[in-house]
């Protein structure tokens, strides 16, 4: 058990890390410091509204539901409301960012357009977080550590098809979408298949 839900993950997570770094090299040399310098920043001004929408709901899920495993069905939906509910109401204040962002600090349109295509993204990403906690109160950690790798290699490889494609750091935005997209499926069906027969 030990193995399979800290060995494992943490093999993964470096093995990740690896493609992360690979891929981070290729991007810069494609995209150049301008360009991926407005790709990072629109990220860190996600990072904190996923700080926000997620607001330490994971580890109360992953608390609660491996004290009362009966009522999993019923934190998760809880608990996923509640992040949709937080990522409505923190959308008015992210275009209020980004408005003032533009209007004071010359913000391009492109990294305006970024950030609202990796806000998107977010919904999916933050429900894919949410069924993440769920594996661990099952402690079954080997399963969202795998499905990370799998998400891994498909934002590489559509990241780069955007970028060779010549769609820059908008196409990289976009393919956050497709990917957290798909994340939340695979997590949903391996849920409902696990957790929930």
């Amino acid at each position: 058990r030990i193995a399979k839900n800290s060995l494992a993950p943490m093999a993964l997570n470096l093995m990740n890390r690896a493609i992360d770094l690979i891929f981070a090299a290729f991007m810069l040399r494609l995209l150049g410091p301008a360009d991926a310098g407005k790709y990072y920043f629109a990220g860190v001004v996600i990072t904190w509204f996923e700080i926000l929408v997620n607001f330490g709901l994971n580890t109360y899920l992953t608390r609660e539901v491996s004290r009362d495993k009966d009522h999993a069905n019923r934190y998760l939906s809880n608990t996923t409301l509640l992040r949709l509910g937080l990522g409505v109401s923190s959308f008015p204040i992210l275009a209020i960012i980004v408005f003032a962002l533009n209007r004071f600090s010359n913000l391009s349109s492109d990294t305006s357009f970024a950030i609202t295509l990796l806000a998107i993204g977010l919904i999916p990403s933050s429900i894919s977080t949410g069924l993440t906690a769920l594996f661990y109160a099952y402690e079954k950690a080997e399963y969202p550590a795998a499905i990370t790798t799998v998400t891994t290699i498909l934002k590489v490889a559509f990241g780069a098809l955007a970028l060779l494609l010549g769609y820059s750091f908008i196409g990289l935005a976009a393919v956050s979408i497709l990917v957290n997209t798909i994340t939340m499926i695979v997590l949903f069906v391996l849920v409902v298949r696990l957790f929930f027969r």
